[in-house]
């Protein structure tokens, strides 16, 4: 059984194909918000999971609470999390990053070379990279 530390490494890494696929989600609402319940099919159980990698995106402000007082409904009381159902949505930086993870190729370069750097550096990175591709498309 592995410890509780092994556990917490576990969950604390990003895992850059769960956020494409919570992205992924927001550009294919047809609506201009989302919440949780937009999620079930990608939870599946795994709360925490989820709830890291929201809570990531939130922090670099590319999810944002669509209402004004910006609380995205996810609290933690002791060892659970509180959850109200308030609706979400992409920030401006959140959409464009959600494209570029959507482009050919960017996911998988992210996945094989830059999978154990932090959001920041993959936010800049997947931005070069659609930036390159574009150039390549102009140039033709």
């Amino acid at each position: 059984m592995p410890s509780n530390i092994q556990i917490l490494r576990h969950i604390v890494k990003i895992d850059y194909e769960y956020v494409e696929k919570i992205l992924e989600v927001f550009l294919e609402s047809e609506k201009p918000t989302v919440d949780w319940n937009s999620f079930l099919s990608i939870i599946r159980g795994n709360d925490d999971k989820f709830i890291f990698h929201i809570l990531i995106l939130v922090d670099k402000n590319l999810i944002a609470a669509a209402h004004s007082d910006g609380r995205i409904g996810i609290q933690r009381n002791y060892s659970e999390y509180n959850v109200s159902i308030v609706p979400w949505r992409l920030t401006s930086d959140g959409h464009d990053f959600a494209n570029a993870l959507a482009k050919p190729g960017v996911l998988t370069t992210i996945q094989e070379k830059f999978k154990a750097e932090g959001l920041s550096a993959v936010i800049g990175i997947s931005k070069k990279i659609v930036e390159k591709q574009a150039m390549k498309l102009l140039d033709e």
